[in-house]
């Protein structure tokens, strides 16, 4: 459901976008209590093999001919209706390119704080819960959790707002 195209989906992407500066700039200059993510980034980074840098590169480039295609077969397909439907006059080849470009990008800015949200967010909350019964269920004073610089700063938030 997180991806449906509901109004409050709507709404939740484009306030994601427009928190984007913020939560860019707190990114790149972390509070005195967050993580450094740019940071541990970079010390992870520097630890890796050669072999894995080239593992990156071809799941990467592997994962965005898959990505585009898909989206390109999208987008070709509405862009098709529209202009079967005369919502859409594409005289030339190159209008109907344009239309399947703007369709594609339209797409992408829904889908990247949608995907986000559903992915990695609600993990933030999931591990949280998980933590917070597993301490209580042994009745530990002092918990230990050992989670990515991706979840960090989401579980902390947790903690902060909601207690152990």
């Amino acid at each position: 459901t997180a991806l449906l195209p509901t109004p409050s989906n709507l709404a939740q992407a484009l306030l994601a976008w427009l928190a984007f500066p913020r939560v860019l700039f707190g990114v790149l200059f972390p509070s005195r209590g967050s993580i450094d993510v740019p940071g541990t980034m970079l010390l992870h980074a520097l630890s890796f093999p050669l072999r894995t840098w080239f593992a990156f590169l071809v799941a990467g480039f592997a994962a965005s001919f898959v990505t585009s295609h898909i989206l390109q077969f999208f987008s070709s397909l509405a862009a098709g209706a529209a202009v079967k439907s005369g919502a859409v006059k594409a005289e030339k080849q190159e209008d109907r390119d344009v239309l399947e470009t703007w369709i594609m990008l339209a797409v992408e800015l829904y889908m990247l704080p949608r995907i986000y949200y559903a992915v990695a967010a609600s993990r933030d909350l999931s591990m949280y819960k998980s933590m917070l019964a597993k301490s209580r269920a042994v009745g530990a004073r002092c918990t230990v959790l050992v989670a990515g610089a991706g979840h960090a700063n989401g579980i902390l938030g947790y903690v902060r707002q909601h207690g152990l």
